[in-house]
């Protein structure tokens, strides 16, 4: 019996290959969550510039360092700006009902990390003065916890969040529908996030199997 998140998988392309390759790797519980953070999102390049000019991811990240200097006088280096998500991989890594969906350049985003504890500092500085509601501060709390400012989260709630949020709605590619930003206190936290993301697929992934399983155990013998 094929699992709901199996079924969403890619159907051709590098992309479906690599979450062929990714589920497996999860499906495996004696594959090491730290393996495949290292195996799928700090290796090879991105998929989102298969096939580019030589360069133009580089270009990419200079314009990005350039308008996050512009914006806010705080240089990052190209460096600290990491390609992530199904732009990288070619597939969407978050389990939930996008898990395994091919890349789109037509309606999927080039989501970026920015590692910079500048500029975190800076957001989280004036997100203490800002006068958040109680709501609106436990749902970015929980973002903090692991050392991130999702924008969409902040975007209305302070000057950052709303320059932010500005700053990458007007970048453009034509690799993609858009650019979207993410914004992490250091590479720790970068990859804790990430990591999270792989041990919930592994865990809905294994009790999809064995749901499936228990279901075939008892269909009756005719």
């Amino acid at each position: 019996m094929m699992s709901e998140l199996a079924a969403r998988a890619p159907r051709e392309g590098k992309g479906a290959m690599g979450f062929v390759d990714y589920r497996r790797d999860l499906l495996d519980e004696n594959v090491d969550p730290n393996y495949v953070l290292d195996k799928y999102y700090h290796s090879g390049g991105s998929l989102v510039f298969q096939g580019a000019p030589p360069g133009e991811e580089a270009e990419l990240k200079t314009s990005v360092a350039t308008q996050l200097h512009k914006c806010f006088r705080i240089r990052v280096h190209p460096y600290q700006l990491i390609l992530c998500g199904s732009a990288h991989l070619g597939f969407c890594p978050v389990p939930d009902e996008r898990f395994g969906r091919s890349f789109d350049p037509a309606t999927s985003d080039i989501d970026i990390a920015v590692v910079s504890p500048e500029l975190f500092e800076m957001c989280w500085t004036e997100l203490q003065t800002s006068g958040l509601d109680p709501d609106s501060r436990a749902l970015i709390s929980r973002d903090l916890f692991w050392g991130f400012f999702n924008p969409a989260n902040i975007q209305d709630k302070c000057d950052f969040g709303r320059t932010w949020w500005d700053l990458f709605g007007h970048l453009r590619t034509d690799r993609a529908h858009g650019i979207r930003g993410r914004l992490y206190k250091n590479y720790w936290s970068m990859q804790s996030y990430h990591k999270l993301s792989i041990v919930r697929a592994r865990q809905q992934l294994l009790e999809e199997r064995d749901n499936g399983a228990r279901s075939m155990c008892r269909i009756p013998v005719t």
